[in-house]
């Protein structure tokens, strides 16, 4: 196991992160990682007194660089396999460590091990893999990051959106979706998903797109100053009476104030409720109202108020799912969840929705800069932070 110096968020702010936009929990950040600096860890004034000239010395500054170790680490995480002896041997002997381990990081980079890695990685990610069909949105996710194509390309991309892998020689194939679709929208429309997070309303479907893409539980929009409703707390940006009271009441407040969530599920689950039970397109809503004694098929009126346009995000109306893919590329909490994901990658953390293991700002402003200025190349990030002082110094 690696062993690694983490600095950790404290609890109170990992358990904010089920009520902010922010896969991080944090706001603001860093100018960026520098030699020797830990890359946005703090590694000195925390805890100085205050006007203090003389950094505090902590555990972070007792690390010492070691290329070769990083690399044996880097080798099991890209390409599930460990180095010879002699691959480590000569980072540890050449002269300049530090290039020897970059070309050596390259070389992992381009071993098709390492596409069959991100295959793995997307499915745990996604919670969704296994045959054809499920697995096309990973394998399109693992081919967007190989390619060094922009990450958006998964929300936007308009056919060839059900790529094949195969295992025995870790190579891709094109592939189109078959569900009916006329204008395709990356993972959006991918009929996998689809079948795979099936339900009642379209509900999982939109829990499944907040959660994988934006690294956050709903309530997903949240103001500063909430509104008080039936005395509780209401917190979202929307208005209140925007989503349906029957036959379901989503404006009910006798246990929880349900529109704290559902203002915004509602406003994207219509995009979602033309698909059947098997991922396929229809031409009416084909998911249905939990009504009892017997469930119905869904209107648009179960989900939202006369009037209503369904949206990303208040204020951001979107008429159809291709639309939906160009406002998630634009949203940057989707881009910080990308990034956060790859850092957790990198250090061995668990999921950061299921397990609440954000990451602070701090540590990732530096990566999310990286990241827009590479064309959102995942695999370039990935890259810098197999290179920072965090992964490559013990």
């Amino acid at each position: 196991m690696r062993r690694k110096l983490t600095l950790l968020a404290p609890l109170g702010m990992l358990l904010v992160a089920c009520a902010t936009s922010s896969p991080t929990g944090l706001s603001g950040g860093n100018d960026g990682p520098s030699e020797g600096a830990g890359n946005g860890a703090p590694t000195g004034s925390a805890g100085a007194g205050a006007g203090s000239s003389t950094p505090e010395h902590t555990a972070l500054d007792d690390r010492l660089t070691d290329y070769s170790e990083a690399y044996r680490t880097a080798s099991i995480k890209l390409v599930r396999a460990l180095p010879t002896m002699g691959q480590i041997n000569a980072i540890a002997t050449a002269k300049d460590k530090k290039a020897a381990y970059e070309t050596a990081l390259d070389d992992l980079f381009a071993d098709p091990r390492f596409d069959a890695s991100m295959v793995k990685f997307w499915r745990d990610a996604m919670r969704i893999g296994g045959d054809a069909d499920m697995d096309a949105a990973p394998v399109l996710a693992a081919k967007i990051m190989s390619e060094g194509r922009p990450y958006t390309d998964l929300f936007t991309q308009a056919s060839g959106t059900c790529p094949t892998f195969d295992g025995t020689t870790n190579t891709f194939a094109d592939g189109d979706c078959q569900n009916g679709v006329p204008t395709h929208a990356g993972v959006l429309t991918n009929p996998g998903v689809m079948k795979q997070f099936y339900s009642n309303m379209g509900f999982r479907r939109v829990r499944w797109v907040q959660e994988t893409f934006v690294c956050t539980k709903f309530p997903a929009e949240v103001v500063a100053s909430p509104k008080q409703i039936d005395g509780k707390d209401y917190t979202s940006p929307w208005d209140f009476a925007s989503v349906a009271t029957a036959p379901i009441d989503f404006q009910d407040t006798s246990a929880v104030v349900c529109a704290n969530c559902h203002t915004t599920i509602n406003h994207l689950a219509p995009l979602f409720g033309y698909f059947d039970a098997d991922g396929q397109l229809q031409a009416n809503i084909s998911v249905m109202t939990p009504t009892a004694p017997d469930p119905v098929t869904t209107e648009m009126s179960h989900w939202l108020r006369a009037g209503e346009k369904t949206s990303w995000r208040n204020t951001k109306e979107v008429a159809d799912l291709p639309a939906l893919g160009k406002a998630i590329a634009a949203d940057p909490d989707v881009a910080e969840c990308a990034v956060a994901r790859m850092w957790n990658f990198t250090m061995s953390k668990e999921d950061i929705v299921a397990d609440l293991a954000t990451v602070p700002d701090e540590v990732l402003g530096a990566y999310k800069t990286k990241f827009a200025a590479s064309g959102m190349d995942l695999k370039e990030t990935l890259k810098q932070m197999m290179l920072s002082d965090d992964f490559t110094k013990f």
